[in-house]
């Protein structure tokens, strides 16, 4: 793929923050706040308050209090000095509040170690609710199964389940494996998996995906894939792999933390050293003003926010049925404007139906059809199966003899002892038969009985219901090129591309040329996506910026080489993907100007002694829970044109 990829994760647990200056679970020590200590520590800044800090007692209070409330901080410090890590917000905090010690502002320092271990301890629990707010959109693993064996049921666990096992799935329960109806009836709650919010009826022959919910009746399923290769085990791997490919944007975060920090702590260090000579001020209190420059340098808040936010959003698009193998490809969706298609499974569902019947002139519609059902009765090209879908009469048979297919042009046989042909017309005109010389628009069947023509009929590949939404909804979020490339060498890919008003459409393409022409296709500016369906559109996936596969997981190749897999083979699901992809881009985008703001009038404020620690760490910890929320708000973002 075009689109870099990293290999850095943020799993439950891991730092958030990328430039090093967080060592714990999400930006402090990591220990959750111990009760015991916590509870005698508060007691003892109390009574310190009431004492004061000019008496032995009230200091000795106060120093009790710091130590039980930032002893883990401290020890973290230690700790973290040691490893090298000299950047660390536990060091950070330990020196600006031992500075405040040394100062005499007792209750500061207190204070401000106080309410750090409260917001670190506010922020671990909203980070932590988030992330298990998206995991559990994909945790939908069956804690057993019911097996059918010799007239008993078992429950066993579904890694147990071997294929071709026969399960039984009760009302309210999750489908566990994938597999075939072969008893029951029921409605199944599907949007798990597809993100279809209608439930779908479901008997006997109903292919049926783990991880769907059903209903009502009781269903008799035979598994045709073990745990490990089901649908729902894919979908799991493809979101827990998701946090290893980043967005170009969080590398540069990663990289500007990486220099936000030591460079706050040096214009902390020059107040310090310059603030007496410029202001004619103590050294205490340009130590002080450092100080509250110390505790805001942390960038934790601003590099936790953005991989936070880009989680969500792949959580928010699996929610939709939509699944991205990383934050790199829900970024790079906002950036497309060349979209290439596969036809048949992706734009059309690849069943063709007789849209129009044209006979000539004194054959009546019922004749045409009667005499084309019959010649196309034992055909296997599926055009002759909707032939003989379209013909409402009854068949005979018996009536049918000598039928011969022929590869690429049609049908002949004896119908009732008279010759019928059906066909190209370029079929028919071998046979001398004149067809006439208009031109045929779409897939046209032309019938002939006894060298006569009777008349033409015309089908079409059904247009999937969501494909003109796609399209329109494409054009208005500024895609410039939309492009079908089809294997089909009739008429049908054109008419298709007529009918959606597509930019350009090819024709008897063979998978390597549809490759060429995804390289060719590549816009000077922006990206190209191809959408496709199937193993033949594996090349071109992967030679695209954004490989898109529709469907679902039912195709290995497909599966490696997209980059976003589409549960419901629904196209619409593209400019869906697209305007998640905006709407995370300015959440993301919210949450840098708003920390970012809030941290530099802090630094501002602080510098002129109109700041103090107390607001330093408010500020850090509330732009980072304001952060935290504004991420998950994708969640409630409406995804409409």
């Amino acid at each position: 793929m075009s689109t870099e990829h990293s290999h850095e994760h943020f799993p439950e647990g891991a730092s958030c923050c990328a430039g090093g200056c967080c060592s714990g679970s999400c930006c402090g020590s990591g220990d959750a706040i111990r009760p015991v200590p916590a509870v005698l520590g508060i007691a003892l800044f109390i009574a310190a308050l009431v004492l004061g800090g000019d008496s032995w007692s009230g200091r000795a209070a106060y120093a009790g209090a710091y130590l039980l409330i930032g002893w883990d901080v401290l020890k973290a410090a230690f700790l973290g000095l040691r490893h090298g890590r000299a950047m660390d917000e536990n060091f950070l905090m330990s020196i600006a509040s031992l500075g405040a010690m040394f100062l005499g502002d007792y209750s500061e320092a207190v204070g401000v170690m106080l309410f750090y271990r409260v917001g670190e301890y506010l922020q671990e629990r909203a980070v932590g609710s988030s992330r298990r707010s998206v995991s559990e959109l994909m945790n939908l693993r069956p804690e057993f199964v019911h097996v059918k064996e010799g007239g008993e049921i078992r429950d066993l666990p579904p890694a147990e389940v071997p294929p071709g096992s026969l399960i039984e799935v009760r009302p309210g329960e999750r489908v566990p494996l994938d597999g075939v109806v072969t008893g029951g009836n029921s409605v199944l709650d599907t949007s798990a998996m597809t993100g279809e919010s209608l439930p779908v009826e479901t008997g006997a022959g109903s292919s049926v995906l783990a991880g769907c919910i059903n209903g009502q009746g009781v269903l008799e399923v035979r598994t045709e894939r073990d745990w490990r290769h089901s649908s729902l085990a894919r979908v799991q791997e493809l979101v827990e792999a998701a946090s290893g490919h980043k967005s170009p944007l969080e590398g540069r975060l990663s990289r500007f933390s990486r220099i936000y920090t030591p460079l706050v702590i040096s214009i902390a260090v020059l107040v310090f050293l310059l603030y007496p000579f410029v202001t004619g001020g103590s050294w205490s209190d340009g130590l002080f003003r450092a100080l509250v420059l110390l505790v805001i340098s942390c960038p934790c808040a601003l590099v936790l926010s953005i991989p936070l936010g880009f989680f969500a959003g792949i959580g928010r698009a699996a929610r939709e049925g939509i699944l991205l193998k990383g934050s790199n490809y829900l970024d790079a969706l906002r950036k497309v404007k060349t979209v290439v298609f596969d036809k048949t499974g992706t734009l059309t569902e690849g069943v063709f139906s007789v849209d129009e019947v044209l006979p000539c002139d004194g054959v009546s519609t019922e004749t045409l059809l009667y005499w084309a059902a019959h010649a196309e009765s034992s055909a296997s090209h599926p055009l002759g199966r909707s032939i003989v879908k379209a013909y409402e009469g009854r068949l005979f048979p018996d009536r049918v003899a000598e039928l011969v297919e022929v590869t690429g042009g049609g049908v002949s046989a004896r119908v009732e002892g008279k010759a019928v042909l059906a066909g190209k017309k370029a079929f028919l005109q071998e046979a001398g038969i004149r067809t006439g010389d208009g031109e045929d628009r779409g897939v046209t069947i032309y019938v002939a009985l006894d060298g006569v023509l009777l008349g033409r009929l015309r089908l079409s590949d059904r247009i999937k219901p969501g494909a003109e939404q796609a399209v329109r909804e494409l054009r208005e979020l500024g895609v410039s090129n939309l492009v079908m490339l089809t294997g089909d060498s009739s008429s049908a890919g054109p008419e298709v591309g007529r009918r959606l008003g597509l930019d350009e459409v090819f024709s008897g393409l063979m998978p390597e040329d549809k490759l060429e022409h995804v390289r060719r296709l590549k816009p000077e500016e922006g990206l190209l996506a191809f959408v496709g369906d199937g193993m033949n559109d594996a090349p071109s996936l992967a030679a695209a910026d954004i490989g898109i596969a529709m469907g679902g997981v039912g195709s290995d190749t497909a599966l490696q080489a997209a980059d976003m897999v589409v549960m419901k083979g629904d196209p619409a699901a593209v400019p869906q993907g697209m305007l998640l992809s905006r709407a995370t881009e300015r959440i993301i985008v919210q949450n840098i100007i708003l920390i970012l703001g809030v941290k530099l009038l802090v630094m501002v404020l602080g510098i002129l002694g109109l700041a103090g620690m107390w607001a330093a760490v408010m500020a850090d910890v509330g732009v980072c829970l304001l952060a935290v929320g504004n991420s998950m708000r994708i969640f409630r973002v409406r995804l409409g044109v």
